[in-house]
């Protein structure tokens, strides 16, 4: 059977009980994994999951360990980003395995693909699965993590095109965060994918627009968009996430389209790291291996 490495890089793991640690590991195991607990993954300190040197030593244990083959996060938060700079990225560059996260985890993602080449997939944290609600991401994990991930609908084409390229991203608002550091990528013929929660347009836009100006936007391959719950303006003459998405890319120049991910739209997983081939004629985004 193979083994996941749970770790808790960003914020403390208060929902994983004895008993929701036995309905994540079940889960798993019904499709051939086990999982495996990292030594601080239920630590607390304010609003992180232990010390950073605490947290930094599990992600490292969990990608030299030999006997793991995936490692997954428990919960997001905040935190991952105070790693960066803690990490033996040539250790885990001699320990490839795949990395899955969502939200604060961008960072810690972002990261290891840009100083280790460590792809993975973005949308999926251990605590999602006590939610039955997230089945549909869990049967799309299920599937990613048996080597076959379906491919994902188009739920709306923003700028028709077809577009091949490797992704990065995640959350708009930590990816923004790493701009200026050694651990933000090369844009280049990437896909990029973002998601946000609870951020109003304004900030939205002002993210966007760091991206651009920095020209991290120039020479991507294209633009997935997913979920962005709770993105309301507090006056409504601010208006929508929508008119923000209208302004920004009604003459970008590549393909920009909109799936169904992120923190509350859970129905899928997306890669990172990973080759896919964005089709708007076809309707949906599909991994290339």
């Amino acid at each position: 059977m193979k083994k996941i490495a749970l770790i808790a890089p960003s914020s403390p793991a208060s929902e994983l009980t004895p008993d929701s640690l036995t309905f994540i590991q079940d889960r798993f195991a019904d499709i051939g994994y086990k999982i495996h607990l990292e030594s601080h993954a239920l630590d607390g300190i304010r609003y992180l999951a232990g010390t950073d040197s605490d947290r930094a030593d599990d992600v490292m244990r969990a990608f030299a360990d030999p006997e793991i083959d995936v490692v997954m996060t428990v919960r997001g938060g905040y935190g991952s980003p105070r790693l960066l700079d803690k990490l033996d990225y040539d250790l885990i560059r001699q320990n490839t395995k795949p990395f899955w996260t969502i939200s604060d985890g961008t960072a810690l993602q972002t990261a290891l693909f840009t100083r280790a080449g460590i792809s993975g997939y973005s949308g999926m944290q251990a605590l999602f699965l006590l939610n039955p609600k997230n089945d549909a991401l869990f049967q799309t994990a299920a599937a990613a993590l048996q080597g076959s991930l379906p491919n994902i609908p188009i739920q709306q084409t923003r700028v028709p095109g077809i577009a091949q390229g490797i992704t990065i991203g995640g959350n708009l608002t930590v990816f923004e965060g790493l701009l200026g550091t050694p651990y933000f990528p090369d844009m280049t013929g990437k896909i990029l994918v973002l998601e946000d929660i609870n951020e109003q347009p304004y900030r939205i836009d002002r993210m966007l627009t760091h991206l651009r100006l920095s020209n991290a936007l120039d020479t991507v391959a294209g633009v997935v968009l997913g979920d962005f719950s709770a993105c309301l303006s507090k006056d409504p003459a601010d208006g929508t996430v929508e008119d923000v998405f209208d302004d920004f890319f009604h003459d970008f120049a590549k393909p920009v389209v909109h799936i169904h991910y992120g923190h509350r739209n859970r129905e899928t997983v997306f890669p990172i790291g990973k080759s896919v081939l964005i089709d708007t004629e076809q309707g949906f985004i599909r991994e290339v291996k």
